[in-house]
């Protein structure tokens, strides 16, 4: 966006063999369904490093005709951008001028583009480690009997409220006698704990 006369830009991440949007300034309908044609006619041309560049879409012949409107990009550049050797992503900027693209223009893209791999890059982390720890604790839940589950929940409450059995009933909205018979059902010793001020019960 910082070359003259940008207009928009986008990143599209790749997800297997498909482009999914993750940032974006100031696009539109026509964007997506730009990136998408490119994608599905020239992915082995990125694949191979190479910017896929159309500096005036109104005589353009690998895309198809677009209506010369108001608003709509006169000419676009989509560069590759890759990991190492893994293309993760496509980097799009378009202008209302045509031929907006000096060979520096270029250059100062892929240099860009660069950045824009480590953020995807880390992105992809993020959510790796987001889907292992909701996979974990689903595991998790599926292995444990449920009086397991509801033994811990008594225990934690118990413990957060300094062993107040009256306290705990009201955040169950049981009855005190029930609590005591859970604590036996779990075998779990009632503990004596040094009360330190009073304070609102905590779930």
């Amino acid at each position: 966006m910082s070359l003259s006369n940008g207009r928009a830009g986008a990143v599209f991440s790749r997800d297997e063999d498909r482009m999914t949007l993750f940032a974006s300034r100031g696009i539109d309908q026509n964007v997506l369904d730009a990136i998408q044609t490119v994608w599905n006619r020239h992915r082995e041309t990125l694949r191979k490093g190479e910017i896929f560049y159309v500096p005036d879409r109104s005589v353009e012949r690998r895309m198809p005709k677009v209506e010369a409107a108001a608003g709509n990009a006169a000419s676009f550049a989509v560069v590759p951008v890759f990991d190492g050797k893994d293309l993760v992503a496509l980097l799009y900027v378009d202008s209302l001028d045509p031929h907006f693209c000096a060979s520096h223009d270029i250059d100062r893209l892929s240099k860009f583009s660069r950045i824009v791999a480590k953020a995807v890059s880390e992105s992809e982390h993020v959510e790796d480690r987001t889907r292992a720890r909701k996979e974990a604790w689903e595991t998790y839940l599926e292995r444990t009997p449920v009086e397991d589950m509801e033994r811990e929940k008594l225990l934690l409450l118990l413990n957060r409220n300094e062993w107040n059995i009256a306290r705990v009933a009201r955040l169950m909205d049981v009855t005190r006698r029930t609590i005591y018979l859970r604590l036996q059902r779990y075998n779990i010793p009632r503990e004596r704990v040094r009360k330190t001020r009073p304070r609102a019960a905590t779930a």
